[in-house]
């Protein structure tokens, strides 16, 4: 595009911002008799009458007003180029606000920080956990770190880690109640359940070779929390459900034993942890870092 062009769009778009090319002159530094002569120059290269001029006023035509969208269009999206740029110039810097589930934010996200921060000297993270789905723009917060199937189309949102499903219970609670050895023996053992799956009659999927087994299941302890199951399982409270972020160093330990590790457990849960935020047109560089780091960690998101 002409260097020429492209200074009498930007002398256009002044003028039809202001609606007067007194005004428009002002602001650009210059004369009256230039503005007025570039406008005309860009009407015949156009081929086109962009303003209606008269002594009292000045309007767009139709096609002014389509020129002066896409020039407001076309400025927006230069901008946001330039920011970005901006950004790659310095190291990501400044305050990232992050909300998670206990669950997440204890086992998953809290032993990778420090690695972050470590890679990130100038980033100050807060993680804030609740159970509740916090209202991002409403409480001030920059991401969230969610289990999720579904995201909204009105997010944008970043696959950090895949959920694996385990199911386990301590070596005490096994030496007391024997190991199951298949899914419906599941029924005479004390299984330590999750909220939502309280709700209804409480029951626990598996899957192999093609066959799917539902497998009921009772226990006197229920919690919205997989943190709490977590701690009652190694307590030798039960045979629980988890997350393999959450229980796979415990196996590795021997605090807990994992069971019917042949059958695949099927709609526990969502099998993703999305990163999550509103849409926006710019994303923060201290979001991106953190996405980035997160999805470098768990290449298997």
């Amino acid at each position: 595009m002409q260097i020429d062009l492209i200074e009498n769009l930007l002398i256009f778009t002044r003028v039809a911002e202001t609606r007067s090319i007194t005004r428009a002159a002002a602001r650009l530094g210059l004369s009256k008799a230039a503005v007025s002569v570039r406008l005309k120059a860009l009407e015949r290269e156009l081929a086109l009458q962009l303003v209606n001029r008269s002594t009292r006023s000045l309007t767009l035509t139709d096609a002014g007003e389509r020129l002066l969208d896409g020039m407001d269009r076309m400025l927006a999206d230069a901008e946001e180029t330039l920011a970005g740029l901006r950004d790659l110039a310095v190291e990501p810097k400044g305050r990232l606000r992050v909300t998670a589930s206990i669950g997440v934010g204890v086992s998953f996200a809290a032993p990778l920080i420090p690695g972050f921060l470590d890679r990130y000297p100038d980033i100050e993270l807060d993680l804030s956990t609740s159970q509740d789905i916090a209202d991002l723009a409403a409480q001030g917060f920059d991401l969230a770190l969610r289990f999720a199937n579904i995201v909204r189309c009105t997010d944008m949102a970043w696959p950090v880690g895949r959920v694996d499903w385990r199911l386990v219970a301590s070596p005490a609670y096994l030496a007391r109640r024997g190991h199951p050895r298949e899914p419906a023996d599941l029924a005479s053992h004390r299984c330590l359940i999750y909220g939502w799956q309280a709700l209804h009659d409480p029951t626990w999927s598996f899957a192999r070779a093609g066959l799917q087994v539902p497998a009921p299941v009772k226990g006197a302890l229920k919690a919205n929390n997989g943190e709490i199951l977590l701690q009652a399982a190694l307590a030798g409270g039960g045979i629980a459900m988890l997350s393999g972020f959450s229980c796979d160093r415990h196996i590795a330990s021997g605090a807990l034993v994992a069971l019917l590790a042949d059958w695949t457990i099927e709609g526990s849960d969502a099998e993703t942890i999305y990163a999550v935020r509103p849409w926006s047109p710019r994303v923060p560089r201290t979001v991106k870092a953190f996405v980035d780091y997160l999805q470098a960690q768990r290449p298997g998101a």
